[in-house]
């Protein structure tokens, strides 16, 4: 028994010594599936993938089973007990926004708009070599940055702007900003993509100068409208004119024209550049029912269906699209199964409403017409185009 203990204790110091001679080896050891954040401006390929993954908050645009459609007068989502009713019912809160929260929430834009703050801070160090993917990778941040405010000032109006990387003793008590201000730092931050991405190669899904004029024409548009003009809207609504602070979501004063002017020159320069890049945007030539049909449908696959029927170029309409693979389980890839007809084995999900169907003109441009005998006998005839692209009957 003592000889056994004696070759314990010995044992059990070889191992002690064993230990104590490589501890600071063992504790320094680095997971082999991070990155020290510091490494990533130093590698090119590591830097374009922090930007990739920002590009992820885009999310599925508001086609997963439950859709923008059904948060409006235009449909109805048939399934309960979902976070839609949230919205549905009224009950939305600044801690519950429902289904509303995956896409449209405020919290996850700001993470991301966080990254894009990051990127566009490290890029303007980093060390590694290649310059046109440094500046490329910067435009890119910039575009999404642009994009995500436009998120925010969309659906909740001024937002605070955030521009820098803030530790976690520092003080996160910021201001609003006015909606003046958010629409000029979003089409400053759009301007300065499009200066980057101008003239770089980029694969699809990703951003590029056409994608931020775009981006720009999108907000000025929205900014000149008689929403945002507050001496107007107060007119037309009793809701904006008792807000007790109107800066958050118009223009007090000013020159409403040039704002019109602004929206017009900035759409301009999109149709003139996406004309010159083989874009179809600016089509005038009359089409047929079955064309526009096509057509529609087309875009809606964005122009990669593997469907013979379609048209493959349709893509060539997209100015910035949100790509799926099948490789990925994502649900905006399933719109067809969410939304097809529950006898065809879909799950009939979102349902539009008659107020919807009603509201495609008919062919000649003119409103369809329950007081119509003729358009009453036959409801479904020789309707728009996009009608048949999008209700089933």
């Amino acid at each position: 028994m003592k000889l056994n203990f004696k070759n314990i204790i010995v044992i059990a110091a070889l191992i002690t010594g064993g230990l104590s001679s490589c501890d600071t080896e063992f504790l320094d050891v680095t997971p082999p599936s991070e990155i020290a954040s510091e490494q990533v401006w130093t590698d090119g390929a590591l830097s374009e993938a922090f930007v990739t993954g920002i590009y992820s908050g885009l999310q599925q645009g508001g086609f997963s089973e439950q859709m923008l459609a059904s948060l409006t007068d235009e449909a109805v989502f048939t399934h309960t007990g979902r976070n839609i009713n949230t919205v549905n019912e009224g009950s939305l809160s600044p801690s519950n926004l429902g289904w509303v929260d995956d896409t449209y929430g405020w919290s996850p834009m700001y993470q991301r708009i966080r990254s894009t703050n990051i990127a566009i801070q490290n890029l303007k160090t980093a060390t590694f070599t290649d310059e046109t993917l440094k500046s490329r990778l910067m435009g890119e941040a910039y575009f999404l940055r642009a994009y995500y405010y436009q998120q925010l000032v969309r659906y909740y109006g001024s937002v605070p702007l955030i521009t820098k990387v803030y530790d976690l003793n520092e003080d996160y008590a910021v201001a609003r900003n006015t909606f003046e201000e958010c629409v000029s730092f979003i089409v400053s931050n759009a301007d300065s993509a499009a200066m980057l991405l101008e003239g770089k190669t980029l694969v699809k899904g990703r951003a590029t100068k056409e994608a931020a004029l775009a981006l720009k024409s999108r907000i000025l548009l929205y900014a000149a409208s008689d929403l945002h003009d507050i001496p107007t809207a107060k007119a037309k609504s009793s809701v904006i004119a008792a807000y007790a602070k109107p800066e958050f979501l118009g223009y007090l004063s000013g020159d409403r024209k040039a704002r019109w002017q602004a929206a017009q020159a900035a759409a301009k320069a999109v149709v003139d550049l996406t004309a010159s890049r083989g874009y179809k945007l600016n089509l005038t030539a009359p089409v047929s029912a079955a064309e526009g049909k096509l057509n529609y449908i087309s875009i809606s696959m964005g122009g990669g269906s593997t469907d013979k029927t379609l048209d493959a170029s349709a893509g060539n309409e997209i100015i910035f699209g949100r790509y799926f693979t099948p490789s990925l389980s994502e649900g905006a890839r399933q719109t067809g199964l969410n939304n097809g007809p529950n006898g065809y084995h879909n799950w009939a999900g979102n349902t539009p409403i008659g107020l919807l169907v009603d509201d495609y003109e008919m062919m000649d441009g003119t409103p369809f017409n329950w007081t119509n005998p003729v358009e009453k006998a036959s409801p479904y005839a020789n309707r728009d185009p996009r009608f048949y692209a999008t209700v089933l009957y």
